[in-house]
Order: C-alpha cells, then structure tokens, then sequence
C-alpha cells in the first residue's frame, strides 16, 4: 500500500512482477497498479523449448478480472541468438507466437533480443508506425470449453486455445488463437460471445467462410501444433439495401496481429438509406494502412489508406458497387 500512495504521489504506474493472487487482488486498492506479470520468466522457455512460457490464457484472467493488463515477459524476435546468456543451446522456437501473444495479452510488447538480432518487421506486426501497439479490447484468454475439459482428463491440458475481442461502435469482432494442441476442438460462435458472421485465417484474407451455427470452426491437433500458430478472425456482416443486397464486413488491417483495434478503427456508419457505409481510420499523417473489406460483389478487397497530415485519418468508403479510401 506504502508503494501505491508514493506511486500516486509522484504520478507513476506500477506493474508487478511474480506476484502472488493475493496481491493481484491488494491492487484493487492500489489505483496505480496498471499491470501484472501473468507467465514465468522468459529465459525459463529459452533454456528448455519444451518448457512453454507463452501460455498466459489462464493466468490473464485473473489479472482481467481486477483491470489489469497481463504482461508476457521479455521476447526473442530471432530465433538464434550467438553469444547470449542462455548458453548455446538456447532457442526460441517460434518467434511470431511470442510478439502475437505479447500484442493480444494488452499489455506492454517487450523485444528482449541482443544487439543486431531485432526482428523489425516481425515486431511492428503488434503496432502502428508510431509504435502505439494495436490491442484488442480484453486480455486473450483461453476458452472456457478448454477449461471445462480438464476435469474430464485428469487435469491435463488439452491444448492452448484462446479467444478475445473488440468492439467498433456496436459491433463485436474476435479472435480465435490455437496452439500446441493435443485433441481436435469444433467452436461454435456462442463459446466465444460471438454472433457469428464470416471467418478468415491470419495468413489468406482472400479465403473467407461462413461462421455461424451450421458452419462452425473445426480446430485440428495435427495442424496447430507445438511448433505452429494458428490464427482465426471473425467479423460481422452488414447488409445494403436495394435490389443487389449487397454484403459487407470489415476485415481489419493486413499485416497486423490485431486485424481490428479502436487504436486504428474508430467508427463504423451507415447513412439513413442504407446504402453507404464510412469506416474511420486514425494514424500518424501520411501512414499508410492497407484495409482488408469483404465485398460479395467484389469479394476481398484490399485499399491502401493513406492517413491525413489535417486530421490524422482517413475514411474507407463501401457502396454496394465499390470501395474506395479518401
């Protein structure tokens, strides 16, 4: 209590590091206490590949409960690093699962690499070109279907498989993340709070499906492994009037671990007849944001926007005949 009222004093957030539920729940009194470590230290995953130190799905929800951010260690964004610490042997595997889980945690993102061994293109995937990280609106945390089968495999985790969202206006957007699965899982839209819409994996947005009750996500073992991420958005539809009925939904930004965030998308609108939607998007002047539209007319369409040096945004405009960026 002592550290929160200097902290509050001289106008500084606190995270804490190894901290024990009991204090995570002391800082319910403790205004300042903004983050909380929520895995073990990362050198512990470095040393040993078999020793996962990533997997923060249940642990985030604790510190999301109380309103704080989880925080996932220091990363690696090369998988080889000569001459550090570690010793020789010492390896990240996956580097990408690691800045992924960093960005989606909604906490700090944290390149722990040696001199001359940043990723740079890796790493900017979780933030705009100002650094500002792209979060969806709650921590990632695993999906409670996971939870509820431990009691039915002697406390054995079944895989690492997690969900989040975002909300732009009234509309929920989510993301689906599996990994080091041991058993195949089939999600339907209710066991993640969503209403359904279409779905696309991170790596093809021109490959988009049905998601809803009758269609809904089969997530393999064989393919999300220990050694692969795989990565699922959802996005609703919205529908013009007149006589095309035209289709449409907001894929997110291409290139991004949070394909849609309030810190790029601030609104979604459409005008009185239905007929013209407006999407705003924020950045620093002259950034340029490539925006993924699904348009059953013109399928996925991808416009490169480029962000005002007025008003720092930009406006992505669909008819049911076309999309433009202005």
């Amino acid at each position: 209590m002592s550290m929160g009222a200097a902290a509050e004093q001289f106008g500084i957030n606190i995270q804490y590091c190894m901290s024990l539920p009991r204090h995570i729940l002391q800082a319910l009194q403790i205004p300042r206490v903004t983050h909380a470590r929520a895995s073990d230290d990362y050198a512990t995953h470095l040393e040993n590949q078999k020793k996962s130190q990533w997997n923060i799905g249940i642990s985030s929800m604790l510190a999301d409960a109380v309103g704080l951010a989880p925080f996932k260690d220091v990363l690696w964004s090369t998988s080889v690093q000569p001459g550090s610490p570690y010793g020789s042997s010492s390896k990240e595997i996956l580097p990408d699962r690691e800045i992924l889980i960093a960005t989606l945690s909604t906490g700090p993102v944290g390149p722990g690499d040696g001199i001359n061994y940043v990723n740079i293109e890796s790493i900017m995937k979780c933030c705009r070109q100002d650094g500002l990280i792209l979060k969806p609106d709650r921590p990632i945390t695993t999906i409670n279907t996971l939870i509820a089968d431990w009691a039915s495999n002697n406390g054995v985790v079944q895989g690492e498989l997690y969900s989040t969202q975002t909300m732009i206006n009234d509309r929920t957007f989510h993301i689906i993340f599996a990994s080091a699965m041991k058993r195949d899982y089939t999600i339907y839209p209710s066991m993640i709070g969503s209403e359904g819409g279409i779905i696309w994996s991170y790596d093809n947005a021109q490959m988009t499906s049905t998601f809803d009750d009758t269609h809904p996500l089969d997530v393999l073992a064989n393919k999300c492994d220990d050694l692969s991420i795989c990565l699922w958005y959802v996005s609703p539809l919205w529908q013009f009037n007149g006589p095309m009925r035209t289709k449409y939904a907001l894929l997110g930004e291409w290139g991004k671990w949070t394909v849609v965030s309030q810190q790029r998308f601030t609104s979604i609108t459409t005008n009185k007849e239905k007929t013209q939607a407006t999407i705003t998007v924020q950045g620093i002047a002259s950034e340029i944001v490539p925006v993924v539209i699904f348009h059953s007319i013109l399928h996925s369409v991808t416009v490169n926007c480029s962000i005002s040096t007025l008003n720092g945004q930009a406006n992505v405009v669909i008819t049911p005949t076309n999309v433009v960026c202005s």
